[in-house]
């Protein structure tokens, strides 16, 4: 395998506008010579600028740096989607495992804004979806990316969706997907919510209505005996008076 030229990848390195972090260039290098070393077939077509620009990207992604992923493929000469596949597979021969979470997201595509409330999002949604058992696999990024993008919605923030979905690692037709389990979720927190906000307002106006209630009673109870007249007394009376009149006017 032939090897690629330090110069190559300083070059690289300049026209990705990275000349300015110190670190790029050496951890680039390690990268590079690491996998000259266990390269093989699987990326025997791959042309050196796009190793050396492959390996920049996850040297930056290792460093937790921006990266302008869009001018990197198209200096490497790939298409997108073949720049993502042979991300992967280099991500794999350097025995790479870096989680992709919302925080290196928001790094490389500047979203630090909205940082707070997608990781908010992404903790609703994993007791939404069971996943607290570990029946999901949050670690994949496809979850920080959806709610990166959804959190970038809801703060008025236009969000990258192609570049969101890249690093999704998902098609376009099973990020739609995503996303409509993600709205039918939101509607479920904001019914929930509604109804915790009911409830709340239902707890503070029972003791009110409860001490009126109560006030009411005692009320009651001490109310003057004589006020309140027994129904035989009352019949007796009425009887009594009618039997008066009564006799007065036969009396005329």
């Amino acid at each position: 395998m032939a090897i690629v030229e330090p110069r190559l990848l300083v070059q690289m390195v300049q026209k990705l506008g990275l000349a300015n972090q110190e670190q790029v260039v050496p951890k680039s290098t390690e990268l590079l010579r690491l996998l000259q070393i266990k390269s093989v077939g699987s990326v025997a077509n791959l042309g050196d600028y796009a190793k050396a620009i492959i390996c920049v990207d996850l040297a930056c992604s290792l460093l937790g740096l921006p990266f302008d992923a869009e001018s990197a493929v198209k200096l490497s000469g790939l298409k997108k989607t073949a720049y993502a596949n042979n991300r992967r597979t280099l991500e794999k021969l350097l025995d790479i495992n870096q989680v992709i979470g919302i925080n290196e997201i928001c790094i490389q595509l500047g979203l630090h804004q909205a940082q707070k409330e997608a990781t908010a999002l992404l903790d609703s949604y994993r007791k939404y979806s069971g996943g607290a058992n570990g029946e999901v696999d949050f670690t994949h990024p496809q979850y920080a990316a959806m709610a990166l993008f959804l959190a970038c919605k809801r703060l008025k923030i236009k969000p990258p969706k192609a570049k969101l979905i890249a690093f999704s690692h998902l098609k376009p037709t099973l990020w739609s997907l995503l996303e409509k389990n993600w709205e039918k979720f939101l509607a479920s927190a904001s019914n929930m919510d509604a109804a915790k906000g009911k409830q709340r307002a239902k707890d503070e106006i029972m003791p009110a209505v409860e001490q009126v209630t109560q006030k009411q009673s005692n009320g009651l109870k001490h109310s003057s005996p004589e006020k309140i007249e027994p129904y035989g007394n009352w019949k007796k009376r009425m009887l009594e008076k009618a039997y008066r009149e009564l006799k007065s006017l036969q009396g005329r």
